[in-house]
């Protein structure tokens, strides 16, 4: 007897594209939220990373090139996949720290919910991605990708370099367009290393505002009443 094969509702994500088309995706199974769940216990920053790139590219019916992906696009997919998967709706818990007496934190447990799909916003506070170093010669930058996280656990070169490398989309030189792609990766630091220290801040500040997945509320307690302003940045915020 041959069981029944499984159907899967598919869906799209705003702004995820391939080939110029809304690129579509399936919820995740329990054989990916098993994956999910050995990148959260992993130790290795590179086995965590692939694993959450397996889960993508399991999930995604289009063949769209998940080492290159940016990172704000990544925690889009991996938001909007997580709530067709499980639930739009997930619960957080932190503790009261207002001090209510001499020295006596309130040390109430407040639990929140958070609507992934209604309340997490998607913001960038980056400018330009144009920055030039003189009148003839500027750089072209792009937000870093999955493989950016690997970079971490290199130790043969300046770590901040090495990033900003990785994040250099072309070199334009007055009429010439260089493609960072091809250039060696040796050559390509060298370079980063000439450039001026105010120009190497700008670059900086365009790979830290990023765009990334924020909520942001005040919530109240309910035993001292003290309002607190709760953040939250990035994946491991959300669903560490």
């Amino acid at each position: 007897m041959t069981l029944p094969k499984l159907d899967y509702p598919t869906f799209e994500i705003p702004g995820i594209k391939y080939k110029g088309s809304p690129a579509k995706f399936r919820p995740f199974l329990v054989k990916e939220q098993k994956i999910l769940m050995m990148a959260v216990e992993s130790e290795e920053i590179s086995e965590a990373v692939n694993n959450i790139k397996q889960v993508i590219q399991n999930c995604c019916l289009d063949p769209i090139d998940v080492d290159n992906l940016p990172l704000s696009e990544l925690e889009l997919i991996f938001v909007h996949l997580r709530a067709k998967s499980v639930g739009e709706v997930i619960e957080l818990v932190f503790k009261c720290n207002n001090i209510v007496e001499e020295d006596k934190k309130c040390n109430m447990v407040i639990n929140i919910e958070v609507d992934l799909l209604k309340d997490v916003t998607y913001d960038s506070n980056q400018s330009s991605n144009i920055i030039w170093l003189n009148d003839k010669i500027a750089i072209k930058m792009k937000n870093p990708s999955l493989d950016t996280i690997n970079l971490i656990e290199r130790e043969d070169v300046e770590l901040s370099d090495l990033i900003i490398s990785q994040c250099i989309d072309q070199i334009i030189e007055e009429e010439e367009v260089h493609d960072v792609s091809k250039v060696d990766e040796n050559e390509l630091i060298e370079f980063v290393s000439q450039i001026q220290a105010k120009d190497y801040e700008k670059m900086w500040q365009f790979i830290k505002n990023a765009p990334t997945i924020k909520y942001e509320r005040i919530h109240k307690c309910p035993r001292c009443e003290y309002n607190h302003k709760i953040k939250l940045e990035g994946l491991s915020d959300f669903f560490s």
